[in-house]
């Protein structure tokens, strides 16, 4: 039995994520295509979909949330891939949003 610990990893994450499961699109070209966000913060998020990226590379991110009076809040948030890898048989992506939204704040702020 070894009794060294193993080396702990820092948390590189500036703001706490907040766990969902948001149907979202993003596009890193022309089209858009679907994703869930498995968490997400006001610095970026967690994407579940159905294709690698390519780390360091641009994307979008439409972040689109019904609201109790039957309105639909939505933000597009750009942002870079920070790492992606294959999960079961879909792949996830860590997404840095480049800039602060106000409007997805106010989604986050309405989840649930």
């Amino acid at each position: 039995m070894n009794s060294t610990a193993a080396p702990r990893r820092t948390n590189r994450r500036l703001t706490a994520r907040r766990a969902c499961q948001l149907q979202v699109a993003y596009r890193t070209g022309k089209d858009w295509h679907p994703a869930t966000a498995m968490d997400i913060s006001k610095a970026g998020c967690r994407l579940r979909l159905g294709e690698e990226l390519v780390r360091g590379g641009r994307i979008s991110v439409l972040v689109s949330h019904p609201q109790p009076d039957g309105s639909v809040r939505s933000a597009q948030i750009e942002g870079t891939i920070v790492w992606w890898r294959l999960e079961g048989l879909s792949y996830q992506a860590g997404i840095h949003f480049t800039s602060e939204s106000a409007l997805l704040i106010d989604i986050m702020t309405s989840l649930v």
